[in-house]
């Protein structure tokens, strides 16, 4: 336990909780490969990948030596509103673009996930704004999905106490339950709501295509039925690939994978391997035609200091050479693939898994969610979970609203890695059945 008066951060969204369990010797000092040492010197196998964005492990050769270049050459650059960016920026964008759907051609970097999907929102509402079309002010998202936190990340978040713990956040952004959510009622779902709400009144919707809090893997076939809804009501569809995009599921996009056209693509976590901050916006060509062929009065103001970092930069074209020699997403569909097998494998062993779901290596074991024959509740047991695993020297991710963890590795982990995951989850799972 530390002395809150003594300790100099404000790290936890509940400091006194936090600060109770809290100790300098598991602070994290050193990371080699997909694992990560603690003060007191005792190694982490890292299945959730920093926060889901340590991609390539923490000391990739070429990601650290494009950095250091980087560092020696140009340190920063200003990419908003000045008359001289930095030339990495354009050579990454370059870089990227090939590697992204061929509909996509413009992109404006942020500095987080957050930002980028914030931007892409605002994006679609001054669009419509700019063109006359003033009533479309309303953003549909789903319950579950996980856009980033603040005023305007937050409020597409389908979160309820992120939108209750601060007041109003950014107006007309509406939620709807996702098709994992059960039977719906006839014209429930986004189409359905969207249809009574009025179609002519919304700007975007905004989706993950595999939803982070709780890992659901939207079928190809929603998905197109819903990009041809938005398309034919002059919608924006607007698709979050912060945690998919940049190998997670196998490809440089899960857009590319189930062959869908989005308006506005967000990139983020992977694109720099979590090296430096770094995210993007993607435009179609249609949005970005639009958006260049506005009048100079028709001012779109968006973007801070950092944004598109040199630093970031460096690391993400680094990152980008790395993946497209395909070795490293082959990896992903095999890793992906034998870390699926064992999980069912160990959920199948275990009544208190009530389900194991993802994509590549971004998978979610969830847990019952009422108490039976004496054991903890599924959010409890999850939680406990994380910790036994960590006990045993596997980090994961547990999650807020959803009683699952997310195992979500680098994208080189091995098989010998992916075995040490599911056995230990096997032996942690017998220890907290309680």
């Amino acid at each position: 336990m530390i002395d809150r008066d003594t300790y100099p951060l404000w790290n936890s969204p509940s400091m006194s909780a936090y600060l109770t369990t809290l100790s300098h010797e598991n602070m994290l000092v050193e990371g080699r490969g997909v694992r990560v040492r603690d003060a007191a010197g005792r190694w982490f196998l890292d299945a959730r990948s920093g926060l889901w964005n340590v991609t390539l492990g923490y000391d990739h050769p070429k990601v650290t030596e494009a950095i250091e270049r980087q560092l020696r050459t140009l340190p920063f650059a200003n990419l908003v509103g000045y008359g001289r960016p930095g030339a990495i920026a354009v050579e990454a964008a370059e870089a990227l673009l090939p590697h992204l759907p061929v509909h996509m051609n413009k992109i404006r970097y942020c500095s987080n996930g957050s930002q980028a999907v914030e931007t892409a929102v605002l994006l679609s509402r001054f669009l419509h704004h700019s063109g006359g079309d003033r009533e479309r002010l309303a953003v549909f998202g789903m319950w579950h999905g996980y856009h980033g936190l603040g005023s305007g990340a937050g409020a597409v978040t389908g979160m309820s106490y992120v939108h209750d713990q601060s007041g109003p956040l950014l107006p007309e952004v509406h939620h709807v339950s996702g098709p994992f959510e059960g039977a719906a009622a006839p014209g429930a779902g986004l189409e359905g709501t969207i249809t009574a709400y009025g179609p002519e009144r919304v700007a975007a919707v905004v989706l993950e295509l595999v939803v982070g809090e709780g890992g659901h893997v939207l079928s190809d076939d929603y998905l197109h039925s819903l990009e041809r809804f938005c398309r034919g009501h002059g919608i924006h569809l607007i698709v979050d690939e912060v945690s998919t995009g940049m190998g997670r599921t196998g490809a440089f996009t899960r857009t590319e994978q189930v062959g869908i056209r989005p308006d506005i693509l967000t990139l983020g976590k992977g694109l720099s391997a979590g090296y430096a901050p770094l995210s993007a916006v993607v435009l179609s060509d249609e949005v970005s035609a639009r958006l260049f062929d506005l009048d100079f009065e028709q001012k779109f103001l968006v973007g801070s200091t950092n944004d598109g970092h040199p630093l970031g930069l460096a690391a993400s074209m680094a990152v980008i050479d790395t993946l497209a020699d395909g070795g490293v997403l082959e990896n992903v569909e095999a890793m992906g693939a034998l870390l699926r097998q064992g999980l069912d494998e160990v959920a199948a062993r275990h009544p208190h898994v009530a389900a194991v779901r993802g994509a590549g290596l971004m998978q979610a074991v969830e847990m019952v969610a009422a108490a039976e024959d004496g054991a903890l509740a599924g959010g409890a047991m999850a939680d406990h979970l994380r910790l036994a695993l960590e006990e045993r020297g596997v980090l994961v991710s547990s999650l807020a609203m959803v009683p699952a963890i997310m195992i979500i590795p680098p994208l080189v982990v091995t098989a010998s890695d992916v075995e040490e995951i599911v056995t230990t989850l096997d032996k942690a799972l017998a220890e907290i059945r309680y």
